[in-house]
């Protein structure tokens, strides 16, 4: 989108207020999809960006979708997605979450722990159900290449691969479980396509080990992904070229021994970050100590991923001033909040800005505001909008101040008598 048609929805919409362009989500996720075998299936990420609309959008596209929560669940159910394309994956699911994923009939419940399986079987037994499981292993192997790893180090994410003959042991006493596939997840923001190349094969590799040790049918596979995007300035693209035709190779390899076998593959960061744009407006420019702040009217409390809260390594986000261009100068671009780590661009290098300028954080679209701490100092929760063919489409509404009373009761006086 270019910066007319950011303006004009900054000034329709208000600011702060989050922007995705719809033809950058269809075509990222027609570039993921070529890029990987006819036969593979996507599932949609929906923690990176959970909007109904967003989530309409993908089953509109013919992705299935990945919950980790009841609401994740709730929301993915609304969106009309069929229980079939749905799974629950997460490694600390409530006993009423297990029960609502049970009750709902989910593709596949994908454990994390023995615990996790006893209480499935425990509610399938009470409704007279066979509930389909998949098992999340922890491997052994470590693929580098990952900004997060996820598995192959020690970590709150699955069973670790050493403890499968135990584990196998146990739920062939769960009679009320079923175990279809395996699921696992080396990491995330991945840039390397011979990275990703490597642990899918591994995971392929170990998936079909662990089926024929075990004896059970191979009906699903999930083999993560970590599919990255560029963010910072040493980041290089993730070469879909390189992952086409190097994973080509590999599949041929194995696709006659998983012809049975249902493969997805999963993403939220490369299907929606590039899409979004973050809004905030200069309310401020001021100078302290030498150095220059422009105090914008959103923050870390919208956006934290900018403000790299919870990072050791600081790096900012793309970001410019809408239509100004011209001398240019280092600034700390800051949120309103009151907390010194409300810092959205550090020392970062922007055109002259004064108050009433709009500033565009790009590459906004996955983990903006479902990751940040929107509750902190009660600032009212941005509007998120749609762009499609000329045309906006509120997804969100921006929050009042009444909203932040919603579900609270106000104490009774009484008792302070």
């Amino acid at each position: 989108m270019n910066d007319n048609i950011l303006n004009d929805i900054a000034t329709e919409y208000g600011t702060p207020v989050y922007v995705y362009d719809t033809e950058k989500i269809i075509s990222q996720y027609t570039l993921l999809k070529n890029s990987l075998p006819q036969e593979f299936g996507i599932f949609y990420s929906m923690k990176a960006n959970p909007l109904v609309g967003i989530c309409q959008l993908f089953k509109k596209l013919g992705s299935c979708i990945e919950t980790a929560s009841s609401g994740e669940l709730h929301a993915a159910l609304s969106a009309g997605f069929s229980p079939d394309k749905i799974i629950f994956t997460s490694p600390g699911k409530t006993y009423d979450e297990l029960e609502y994923a049970v009750e709902t009939d989910i593709y596949s419940i994908n454990i994390e722990s023995l615990d996790e399986a006893e209480a499935i079987n425990k509610i399938a037994a009470k409704i007279g159900r066979v509930v389909d499981i998949s098992i999340r292993i922890n491997p052994d192997f470590d693929i580098a290449g990952s900004g997060i790893k996820m598995s192959g180090v020690a970590s709150q994410f699955g069973i670790d691969q050493i403890h499968m003959e135990s584990v196998f042991k146990e739920l062939k006493t769960l009679t009320n479980l079923k175990v279809i596939g395996i699921h696992i997840y080396t990491g995330t923001q991945a840039l390397n396509a011979h990275s990703i190349v490597q642990s899918m094969e591994q995971i392929i590799q170990l998936a079909l080990e662990t089926s024929e040790k075990y004896c059970f049918n191979l009906r699903f596979l999930n083999l993560g992904g970590g599919f990255g995007v560029p963010y910072f300035k040493d980041d290089s693209t993730l070469d879909m070229d390189i992952l086409r035709n190097e994973f080509g190779q590999v599949w041929d390899k194995y696709k006659d021994r998983l012809s049975d076998t249902q493969v997805f593959v999963e993403s939220g960061r490369f299907l929606m970050a590039e899409s979004g744009t973050y809004l905030t407006k200069v309310l401020y420019r001021k100078e302290c100590k030498g150095r220059k702040y422009l105090v914008c009217d959103g923050g870390s409390n919208q956006h934290a991923s900018s403000a790299f809260l919870g990072r050791h390594i600081r790096n900012n986000f793309p970001m410019h001033i809408l239509n100004k261009s011209g001398y240019e100068e280092p600034v700390n671009v800051v949120g309103p909040l009151c907390t010194p780590t409300d810092v959205i661009g550090q020392n970062v290098t922007l055109p002259e800005a004064v108050a009433g300028d709009v500033v565009a954080i790009e590459k906004s679209g996955a983990y903006g505001i479902t990751q940040s701490p929107g509750l902190f100092l009660s600032h009212p929760l941005p509007a998120e909008v749609q762009y499609y063919k000329g045309k906006t489409y509120i997804l969100r509404e921006r929050w009042e101040k009444e909203d932040f009373m919603l579900r609270q009761r106000p104490l009774d006086i009484n008792l302070l008598k």
